[in-house]
């Protein structure tokens, strides 16, 4: 089908945020990502506390689709860190002078920052994520060491499983 050429086209673009607009918003923006990062850690740990104390149970279907969509995030997370650091690590082209370059510095600070960066917030979820893979796996595991070791016994018992 040949598209109609009196048909209006849309096309969407992206505006590029400023240094000064980024810088506005870092404030709340850190703290929102501080925020969310302290409770998915709290979860993670809650999460690795279970299973460390066997009191996290899953059925072995359940806990696999859950570990695989839990991997999918984290991998997903990777790949988004690695585009968005790749990207905006580039310096912003706004000349060759001194106070270009100190705009061109901190907007790359504000962006992948070892402290405070969008990237790093990236980072912090990936482990996160994969703490609770961890721990998940780990749960996993030991229900079926339990599982095979209950069985055996029932065997050695003279019983059937």
């Amino acid at each position: 089908m040949t598209p109609d050429p009196t048909t209006a086209t849309t096309t969407s673009t992206t505006v590029p945020i400023t240094a000064e607009q980024l810088a506005a918003a870092k404030p709340v923006l850190q703290q929102q990502m501080q925020a969310d990062k302290a409770e998915a850690s709290q979860a993670a740990a809650k999460l690795d506390e279970a299973a460390d104390r066997g009191t996290l149970t899953l059925d072995y279907d359940a806990a696999d689709a859950l570990i695989k969509a839990v991997e999918e995030a984290r991998d997903q997370v990777m790949d988004l860190w690695r585009r968005a650091s790749q990207q905006l690590a580039t310096p912003l082209q706004l000349g060759d002078n001194p106070v270009a370059r100190a705009i061109s510095a901190r907007f790359t600070d504000l962006a992948v920052g070892e402290d405070s960066g969008a990237a790093k917030a990236l980072l912090d979820l990936f482990k996160v994520l994969d703490d609770i893979g961890n721990a998940l796996r780990r749960s996993r595991d030991s229900l079926r060491a339990t599982d095979e070791e209950a069985e055996q016994a029932m065997k050695n018992a003279g019983g059937s499983w």
